[in-house]
C-alpha cells in the first residue's frame, strides 16, 4: 500500500492541534488573519518562504518539519513537545508548577 504524503497544510494543522492552539490564535501570533490560517491548511495558498520560520516558532516546531524535510516524530516525543508548548503557554506560575507535579506522578505510577 502506497504511503501518502502529508502536505504542509496538514502538518501546519497537525501541529496546531497538538499544542492546543485554535486558527484564532495562530492567526492573532502571525498578525494575519484567520481566513490566511485556514487557507494555509487546507493548501489553498502556498506558505512564503519568510513566513515559514515564523509559523515552526509559533507553533513549537522546526520549519524542516513543516517543509516535509523532517521525519516524522515518534509519538511519545510530539505528545512531550506538545504538553511542553502548552505548559510554556500558562502564564500563572504557581499553575505550572502544579501541573508539573500531576505530570510527575501520573509519570511516576506507570514506571511502577
Amino acid at each position: 500500500m502506497k504511503r501518502i504524503e502529508e502536505t504542509m497544510g496538514t502538518r501546519i494543522r497537525k501541529q496546531r492541534l497538538m499544542i492546543g492552539m485554535t486558527q484564532d490564535e495562530l492567526a492573532e501570533k502571525l498578525c494575519i488573519p484567520k481566513t490566511t490560517v485556514s487557507a494555509y491548511e487546507n493548501d489553498k495558498i502556498d506558505v512564503k518562504g519568510s513566513r515559514i520560520a515564523e509559523l515552526a516558532k509559533a507553533l513549537f516546531s522546526t520549519p524542516n518539519y513543516l517543509l516535509g524535510f523532517e521525519g516524522v516524530k515518534d509519538e511519545a516525543q510530539r505528545m512531550d513537545e506538545g504538553i511542553m508548548a502548552m505548559l510554556g503557554r500558562i502564564q500563572d506560575d504557581k499553575i505550572k508548577k502544579m501541573l508539573m507535579i500531576q505530570i510527575e506522578a501520573v509519570l511516576n505510577a506507570f514506571r511502577a
